[in-house]
């Protein structure tokens, strides 16, 4: 089954119209803002952008899927949690098993960040956030080259930009390349199942290290290019 994760979703609500730069900018301010509210904020945040996120075209299960990767951090983390309460407590009891509210806030964090996180991929390609960001800097380089006495030493061709696209397009990269090692297990008749996972891990490992390398490569290449 092909996987999506933080992947361009096409939909035609009014958010995958809205300009990528006014999204990241909203992302960064609402990331920041979770540090500040209380679990009963968190409380009914997440359901609302659950229901927000459906309003803006992106289904349940699309949802759902976004939260997989953090699944077994977050048990994880639970588990932690109670066996700390259990040896504090001294006793297993119903009150051990649920974990402290800064516990509970810090999770409830953590599946917010994915959902805004989520909402940024899905409405925004790589290539409407690769300007959005060209533009951010051209405006900041431009704007400190003009300052008195530092100014000449800003330098006005965009720079940062590559690096950040890179960090940015990360999830949506290995998620492509799990998927055509998927196509191509498939299409040599294999099934899905744990088999398949631990064929094709080591394999994504070595795609991954490939296109890193090639990403490393056309940076250094853009580097000696602009010099």
């Amino acid at each position: 089954m092909e996987l999506s994760l933080f992947s361009f979703q096409p939909t035609r609500s009014p958010l995958t119209k809205l300009p990528a730069g006014i999204k990241l900018m909203a992302l960064l301010f609402a990331i920041v803002s979770l540090f500040s509210i209380n679990l009963t904020v968190a409380l009914v945040l997440c359901p609302l952008l659950i229901l927000f996120s459906a309003i803006m075209g992106f289904s349940l299960a699309s949802q759902l899927k976004d939260f997989q990767p953090i699944l077994a951090y977050l048990v994880l983390y639970y588990l932690i949690a109670v066996v700390t309460n259990i040896i504090q407590s001294g006793d297993l009891s119903v009150r051990s098993l649920i974990p402290p509210e800064e516990l509970l806030l810090s999770i409830l964090r953590l599946l917010l960040s994915v959902q805004l996180a989520s909402l940024l991929y899905k409405s925004t390609t790589t290539t409407q956030i690769k300007f959005s960001l060209q533009k951010a800097e051209n405006f900041l380089r431009r704007h400190l080259h003009s300052l008195p006495f530092v100014g000449n030493k800003i330098d006005t061709r965009t720079s940062a930009t590559f690096s950040l696209i890179l960090v940015i397009s990360f999830i949506p990269r290995i998620m492509s390349l799990w998927n055509q090692l998927e196509v191509s297990w498939q299409a040599r008749g294999g099934k899905p199942g744990l088999s398949m996972v631990s064929t094709l891990l080591p394999q994504l490992f070595v795609l991954a290290f490939q296109d890193a390398e090639d990403s490393w490569r056309a940076i250094a290449s853009r580097e000696l290019s602009g010099n």
